[in-house]
């Protein structure tokens, strides 16, 4: 426990060490281990693997030996010249000789093939001297009566006999012989026998720089073929004095541990057997072993040295990384870890410097935003001041009006007093939509009072709607927008129109504002929680839109402006605290940004977007579409309010109307 205790004090560049060691040192121990225990087992399955594969090689080629020997029957036997020439041959001695020239043509290069054709009626043809040999002894064979049971086409491995011709070499004292009956029908019998023989030599010759003892054997295990020529003839058990074999296998023969394989061939029921000493292999082997086993010694070593190297040097920014933490931690906000690089520590020094950097600047954003919001109260407290003056002199002139019975002058300015009212009123965000209107009808009321040419005001309202909450003051600056640049020099009519949608239309479907579906808004209750903060009303949707239009005939805008204007009336309020950051001041940008809009008519729409943005967030759509002569149209597409928040938000229009 104590030593767990320990190595959790450690710090992390030596808990990588130490781990790394384990993680090293562990495996290679445990295979050097399993390497020695099973390295016998490995040993002999590659010593039978190598020499399996030394035996295929002889196999394949000796296999392409004997096929020679069947490919010069098969050749012989369905050549129709030599057919032909056999039986001219019986009256003409031309025919003899060139029955020889072709069978010398077909033996070809090699000289230790020989051909013997033997006729029914006596006659033989051959590519040797009748000199060397007399090729009549071959009926004299007691494999010969097995040749004239052969089928058509079938062909008889007769072995390895003494070599029935004068040697050209020392090797060359047995030859390996086939034979076939030639016949031309199934039913009739042979016209002539095919005797094909090949030196042993040259299967011998084969394994003569092998390290195993490779042999040629029949299927009474006599032996055909091997580099000692002394063993051909004898029985291949007896060698060995093992009755069953088994193939590939670890034998105990002559006084010493044998491997032993044994690979068929496709001719007859012949075999190669292959003989080699086990220790020939397991000496190579074992030296690879033991030598390997000191080369991964020594590269463990080397690489735990360089292993410690790099781990120092890895692990060092992480160290300074560290120490940088606990100043931060101790209050040092200047201090920067300066780490960078490519892979992940790297990045993290680079986050962690760019966190310090944001916490600065956030630092610095919120002291910009107390100041704003205090600059803000100010101006509040001073704008709340003023208009009570003004509502408490406008009350007592229309108290004047009244006892002078001036009626039309003490309606205007009763409708100025109640504008007035509303606007130094702030109990709450949302009011019933009459009272909505009723505030459009006196703004409209006080500005044809103050135009040559009044504008006509036209509502569609549903009825049912009327006790509907929406945000205050939402109508008037747009309508005040339409007064001011609209109908600059000349009248005209503006309509407004309010109505219940259970989904939005299709053709604001490819509009900039997102989440205006029901079931997505059902689902996340984005509204509720975005109206829940604590610089927003709760706001609880009830699954329909009120669908807001405000639409004049005045003077319109052109393509370009009325992009522009788009533009301009989405700008957020970080903008103006990003300017303050970068040294602009906020006044300066606050002016820039109201000059800005002015210039195309947006400051009210701006108003207008920004509130209904901090109310809603994305849940809503505002759009313009205007066209030059013709006018403009603003669409409002708000959520409706559930029945308790149109109950709290009548109220507080009710306490706003008796203030």
């Amino acid at each position: 426990m104590q030593k767990l205790q320990f190595f959790n004090k450690m710090s992390l560049r030596k808990k990588l060490i130490i781990t790394s060691f384990l993680c090293l040192m562990l495996p290679a121990v445990l295979m050097l281990y399993i390497t020695r225990v099973h390295s016998g087992w490995i040993i002999r399955e590659h010593s039978k693997e190598s020499a399996t594969q030394s035996l295929a090689i002889v196999q394949s080629q000796a296999t392409a030996i004997l096929e020679e020997m069947i490919s010069v029957s098969n050749f012989i036997q369905f050549d129709a010249e030599i057919k032909t020439l056999l039986d001219l041959a019986k009256v003409d001695l031309t025919a003899a000789k060139r029955i020889t020239a072709r069978l010398e043509q077909i033996a070809g290069e090699k000289d230790d093939v020989q051909i013997t054709l033997l006729l029914n009626d006596g006659r033989a043809y051959s590519d040797y001297s009748f000199h060397d040999f007399n090729p009549m002894q071959f009926f004299n064979k007691e494999w010969f009566p097995n040749v004239e049971k052969l089928q058509p086409f079938e062909t008889l491995f007769i072995g390895a006999e003494p070599n029935y011709l004068p040697p050209r070499t020392i090797n060359d004292k047995y030859t390996i012989i086939t034979a076939r009956a030639l016949t031309d029908d199934i039913n009739r019998k042979p016209y002539a026998y095919l005797i094909v023989s090949r030196s042993e030599n040259a299967i011998g010759k084969l394994v003569a720089e092998f390290e195993e003892d490779v042999y040629l054997i029949d299927g009474s295990n006599t032996i055909l073929s091997n580099r000692d020529t002394k063993l051909i003839g004898q029985n291949f058990t007896s060698l060995l004095n093992i009755e069953e074999l088994a193939s590939p296998s670890i034998v105990y023969a002559n006084g010493e541990n044998q491997i032993f394989i044994a690979m068929p061939l496709p001719f007859s029921d012949w075999k190669l057997v292959s003989v080699a000493r086990y220790e020939q292999f397991t000496e190579k082997l074992n030296n690879i072993s033991k030598n390997s086993i000191f080369i991964q010694i020594a590269l463990a070593l080397s690489f735990l040295m360089i292993l410690t190297f790099l781990l120092q040097r890895f692990t060092r920014p992480v160290k300074v990384l560290g120490d940088v933490a606990k100043k931060v931690e101790s209050g040092n906000l200047l201090i920067r870890s300066n780490i960078r690089g490519n892979d992940e520590v790297g990045s993290l020094g680079r986050s962690f410097d760019q966190m310090l950097d944001e916490i600065q600047r956030m630092i610095q954003q919120v002291q910009i935003e107390q100041e704003l919001k205090r600059q803000a109260e100010l101006s509040l407290l001073q704008a709340q001041i003023h208009p009570h003056f003004l509502f408490n002199v406008l009350s007592s002139i229309r108290m004047q009006l009244l006892l002078q019975q001036d009626e039309k002058n003490a309606a205007l300015l009763g409708s100025l007093a109640s504008l007035l009212r509303a606007t130094i009123s702030k109990k709450d965000e949302f009011i019933a939509l009459y009272a909505e209107l009723e505030t459009v009808e006196q703004y409209t009321e006080l500005m044809n009072f103050t135009m040559r040419n009044p504008v006509q005001i036209e509502q569609i309202i549903d009825d049912q709607l009327l006790l509907e909450t929406v945000p205050r003051f939402i109508f008037q600056p747009i309508i005040e927008n339409s007064y001011k640049h609209a109908f600059s020099s000349k009248g005209g009519s503006i309509q407004l129109s309010v109505k219940r949608m259970e989904q939005v239309p299709e053709q604001f479907a490819d509009y900039d504002f997102k989440a205006l579906s029901i079931p997505s808004l059902q689902q996340n209750g984005d509204i509720a929680a975005a109206q829940s903060s604590p610089s927003s009303p709760r706001f609880e949707w009830k699954g329909q839109w009120l669908f807001i239009q405000i639409k004049d005939d005045g003077r319109g805008m052109p393509a370009e402006e009325l992009d522009a204007l788009k533009q301009r009336i989405k700008l957020q309020t970080w903008e103006i605290i990003h300017a303050s950051m970068n040294g602009d001041g906020s006044d300066s940008s606050s002016a820039s940004r109201q000059q800005t809009a002015h210039s195309t008519g947006g400051i009210g729409l701006s108003n207008v977007y920004d509130r209904l943005k901090l109310l809603f967030n994305d849940h809503f759509a505002m759009h313009i579409d205007s066209k030059e002569l013709v006018g403009t149209t603003v669409t409002l597409i708000l959520p409706m309010q559930t029945a308790g928040s149109q109950n709290r938000s009548i109220a507080g229009s009710k306490e706003d109307n008796d203030v």
